[in-house]
């Protein structure tokens, strides 16, 4: 493949000939006859560019265009999981039957609320899938003295070992100060003396022991607070928490790898969903998607409400439908603000602007449809480049010459309920739930835009 081994010569070679048959054609007298032919033979797939398709409009000529995505279905959600299906899915000694279809379930609903204390332990990997009535209880006693004596490590450091401990302090110093305002406005963390906030502040530091290589890093109160709402017991909290954290801890890398490869892959995902979106960002100085960068840190925690956050976290960790989903949340959201963005000719101060001030204003159960929706249509093109294939999880089959793989899904089964609808969903509005107050300092934008981002980065 002549672009792919030398993408600048090939792609100059190209111009070049069609510069010379339009200079023929305009300033020649002599008939051209050969040269439709000509211009056809330099635009054949053995030099194609990733990304792009040749479409035969009329004898003679063909044009670029850019690759056409499936329709993108309409997806419908389902109700959440009830304590009476949950139940039925256990065996006489406690074991969880058919798992997979159990995920399934909670994918297209999430969980009622009455049961989250049960099941969340599972996807977080307190309990074991597989475990028994008698193995948990067991296990949770283990969990309890491994805490406590975790707990009791930093309990007991003097004052005087904290002076020479400087690592410690700094650590301990920025809990108390993120703990004194998170979520505050929420009934379980309001008033002043509130015993909970002691409980909040207790997990994270004895989490500091747990993990001494990360300890705590700004944003982790945010994470641990709804499911301490959910355990409502500080023992189970901590050791839920510790598994979420097994999730999502490369965001809190000191190096931000982790942060930086997610909004590479974002990038990725979007120039090839959304190739004008993407481009107006890089034109105004949002290509690196760093507006995106709170998102991604603590899973849109400031992004829904409340209780959205504790439904959209579950939907999450049943890891369908595929890898990375959360990354499609951020194009499905994109996609609903793309009009506002583009109409507005917004630029990089109001594209963040306009970022945080939806926070709280996202609409869960649309973009959850509008993302999976995104998924199918990337699952089901025909020519999805090798990156984008790797990035959900799907299997990358025979690559061929042009950096194209047939897609083959990788990720677990799922039950689709979708409907055929090709109509264009909207591309404008972000909710109707009224803003809510930020009370963390984890903050995109900053009096100078620019600083602040890059702040996270430094």
């Amino acid at each position: 493949n002549k672009f792919i081994k030398d993408p600048y010569t090939t792609t100059l070679g190209g111009f070049s000939k069609v510069t010379n048959f339009l200079r023929d054609t305009m300033f020649t007298q002599e008939p051209v006859t050969h040269r439709p032919k000509e211009v056809a033979e330099i635009l054949q797939a053995d030099q194609e560019i990733p990304g792009m398709e040749i479409s035969q409009q009329e004898a003679g000529f063909e044009f670029v265009t850019k690759t056409k995505l499936p329709s993108r279905p309409e997806v419908k959600r389902s109700a959440p999981l009830t304590a009476q299906q949950w139940s039925k899915h256990m065996d006489a000694d406690g074991r969880i039957k058919n798992v997979e279809h159990l995920k399934d379930v909670m994918f297209r609903g999430g969980i009622e609320p009455s049961i989250r204390i049960e099941v969340w332990k599972f996807l977080l990997g307190y309990h074991d899938w597989q475990s028994t009535y008698k193995t948990r209880t067991d296990e949770r006693k283990r969990k309890v003295d491994d805490y406590f004596r975790m707990k009791l490590q930093w309990k007991t450091i003097s004052e005087a070992q904290e002076r020479r401990f400087s690592l410690l302090k700094e650590r301990k110093c920025l809990i108390e100060k993120d703990v004194t305002r998170t979520d505050r406005t929420h009934k379980f963390f309001e008033g002043e003396c509130n015993p909970n906030l002691q409980v909040l502040n207790d997990c994270l530091m004895t989490y500091c022991m747990y993990n001494f290589d990360l300890g705590y890093v700004q944003g982790m109160s945010d994470l641990l607070s709804p499911v301490l709402v959910v355990m409502e017991n500080e023992v189970d909290a901590f050791w839920c928490f510790a598994g979420l954290m097994e999730r999502v801890c490369d965001n809190f890398e000191m190096d931000q790898a982790g942060m930086k490869t997610q909004l590479s892959q974002i990038h990725k995902l979007m120039q090839f969903v959304d190739p004008e979106l993407c481009s107006y960002l890089e034109s105004h100085d949002s290509g690196n998607f760093y507006f995106c960068f709170r998102w991604l840190l603590i899973l849109f925690k400031r992004e829904f409400s409340f209780n959205d956050v504790m439904r959209f976290w579950e939907v999450l960790w049943t890891d369908r439908p595929c890898k990375n989903f959360h990354l499609l949340i951020c194009l499905a959201v994109l996609d609903t603000e793309k009009s506002t963005l583009m109409e507005n000719k917004f630029g990089f101060t109001e594209i963040l602007k306009h970022i945080n001030d939806m926070s709280g204003a996202i609409h869960l159960e649309d973009t959850l449809k509008k993302a999976e929706g995104i998924y199918i249509q990337l699952k089901d093109s025909k020519k999805l480049p090798a990156p984008v294939a790797e990035i959900i999880g799907l299997d990358v089959v025979s690559p061929s010459d042009s950096g194209f793989v047939a897609s083959r899904e990788r990720s677990p089964h799922l039950d689709l309920n979708l409907k055929e609808n090709g109509l264009h969903t909207p591309n404008s509005g972000s909710g109707t739930t009224g803003n809510t107050p930020d009370d963390s300092s984890i903050e995109i934008l900053a009096e100078n835009g620019e600083v602040g981002v890059n702040n996270f980065f430094n």
